[in-house]
């Protein structure tokens, strides 16, 4: 389950917080979710983690990477359930590094909206964020990453688009 974190007060149960996120990415197994009749461009699964695991000062990189390594099994699963006879179907996780909790899965039923997220190249070529975080995206997976960075922003800002190619 989402939940925000409204003190700064010790997460407590992280092993359990990601076990429950595991068996997230594991519902998804064999879930092939087709164009609804409303005709969206999409459907989106934000990450179900509290706040605080993935944000602020007691996240842990370990822990964000985890977290990451489990919306890429969920779009893996995603992936690997398509039937791609009923139209476009694409599966991407869009991530925002270092802030993971806006991070989420999404199906793509439109083409020219996915590109619009996708982008025509990776514009932080030749940084990878699988690298950086050891992760594993399914070998079909392509990854484009651009900076978000505001000049607000106290640290550099990444929006990342793993996914299947258009």
């Amino acid at each position: 389950m989402r939940q925000i974190a409204l003190s700064n007060k010790q997460l407590r149960g992280i092993p359990r917080r990601l076990r429950a996120l595991e068996r997230w990415a594991a519902s998804f197994r064999d879930e092939f979710y087709p164009r609804s009749e409303r005709m969206e461009r999409y459907a989106h699964w934000k990450i179900p983690v509290h706040e605080a695991l993935v944000e602020g000062p007691q996240a842990r990189i370990e822990v964000q990477a985890f977290c990451i390594q489990q919306l890429l099994e969920a779009a893996n699963h995603l992936s690997k359930a398509a039937d791609h006879s009923q139209g476009y179907y694409r599966v991407a996780c869009l991530l925002t590094w270092p802030w993971v909790y806006g991070s989420e899965v999404t199906v793509f039923y439109d083409r020219d909206y996915y590109l619009s997220f996708l982008g025509e190249a990776n514009a932080l070529m030749p940084e990878r964020i699988s690298h950086d975080l050891a992760l594993h995206a399914p070998a079909n997976f392509i990854e484009h990453g651009h900076d978000v960075t505001r000049p607000d922003d106290e640290v550099a800002v990444q929006w990342w688009c793993i996914g299947e190619p258009a």
